[in-house]
């Protein structure tokens, strides 16, 4: 498993990126600690499917995320799950052609 470390909004987070994953996806807890919730687009509600199950609260179309000295712009799903902090998906893998 890869962990990265990086900065959304000034707050340190631990990313997992999961190549795997659809879409990057925040948790409402970590939205709210990084001052993002303001930024919630609630017309994207929904349910979130993959291993197990959660409610999808909206979307974050735009913020910024620092990665070691570099920030890229970066879309995020907001989930209500508490056992999930922050993971990096493919789409912003994808977008910002990250090559490991």
């Amino acid at each position: 498993m890869l962990y990265v470390d990086m900065e959304v909004n000034g707050v340190p987070l631990k990313a997992f990126v999961d190549s795997g994953a659809q879409s990057t996806i925040i948790s409402k807890d970590c939205a709210e600690r990084c001052g993002l919730l303001r930024l919630l687009d609630q017309r994207y509600r929904g349910v979130a499917i993959g291993v197990g199950q959660s409610e999808i609260l909206g979307r974050i179309h735009v913020a910024a995320i620092k990665i070691g000295h570099a920030f890229y712009p970066c879309s995020f799903t907001v989930l209500d799950a508490p056992n999930m902090e922050f993971l990096f998906g493919l789409d912003m893998l994808r977008k910002h052609q990250v090559i490991a």
